[in-house]
């Protein structure tokens, strides 16, 4: 029963604005309908499906888990009468005027009251038809083989599936590919190759620190002559 009115209200609304929307609306909530006592029906209904062992452990919650549940439950089935419709029990959208000085009022409908009620008893008897429909095919389930549409829809339409396919593994081989031709053989490569050559060259350079004077002299003119000589022969 929770979210009964504000569903009518949003139904209403798409009624108003494009009939397509509403008609959509319509068949997502006797799906909503159908799959919420599909669960209850599958859950509580039956025979229980586990083992022997698992059934010795079967066992009611605790007061702390239950309770809060009661309290939802009770607010659930009578929370959405707060803000119930005009049309419907001499209502006046009370939680809707209460917020009102923070949200914006809800503008009148533009359908007269039997419109609206003939609105709200539709989706009402489309969703009791839904439950109906639930309760005739889950009431006593057994287990049993999915069809192929079933396996497509308990795979989740394989969207994973897919997604891996596409995307995943790709990227994946895109990452090996990359890391092997490009991270290892060209980015550390050159990375490394830049350090082994600082270090060679770091190596082979030491050599001209060997602390003799004349060494360093002897070094000095041989490289003034050098540049004399470019000097002598580069200028134009």
């Amino acid at each position: 029963m929770s979210g009964f009115f504000s569903k009518d209200a949003i139904l209403l609304g798409a009624f108003e604005h494009d009939k397509f929307l509403y008609v959509i609306g319509v068949l997502t909530a006797a799906l909503t309908a159908f799959y919420m006592f599909r669960l209850l029906f599958i859950t509580f209904g039956g025979s229980f499906r586990g083992s022997e062992e698992q059934r010795h452990h079967i066992h009611e919650s605790p007061a702390a888990m239950t309770i809060p549940l009661i309290v939802l439950a009770v607010l659930a089935i009578i929370g959405g009468f707060v803000g119930v419709p005009e049309v419907f029990m001499h209502g006046g959208e009370k939680l809707a005027d209460y917020l009102s000085p923070v949200i914006r009022p809800v503008t009148e409908h533009k359908v007269s009251h039997s419109t609206e009620m003939l609105l709200m008893a539709l989706t009402t008897v489309i969703a009791i038809v839904a439950i109906v429909i639930a309760w005739m095919r889950y009431r006593s389930y057994k287990e049993e083989q999915p069809s192929a549409f079933g396996k497509v829809l308990e795979n989740k339409w394989y969207v994973d599936e897919l997604y891996d396919s596409i995307v995943v593994r790709p990227v994946n081989k895109l990452g090996v590919f990359a890391n092997k031709y490009f991270e290892k053989s060209g980015i550390d490569a050159l990375v490394n190759g830049v350090g082994r050559m600082v270090n060679y060259g770091g190596r082979q350079m030491r050599w001209l620190q060997s602390g003799q004077v004349g060494s360093y002299i002897l070094l000095m003119v041989i490289s003034m002559l050098m540049f004399f000589v470019l000097q002598f022969f580069l200028r134009k």
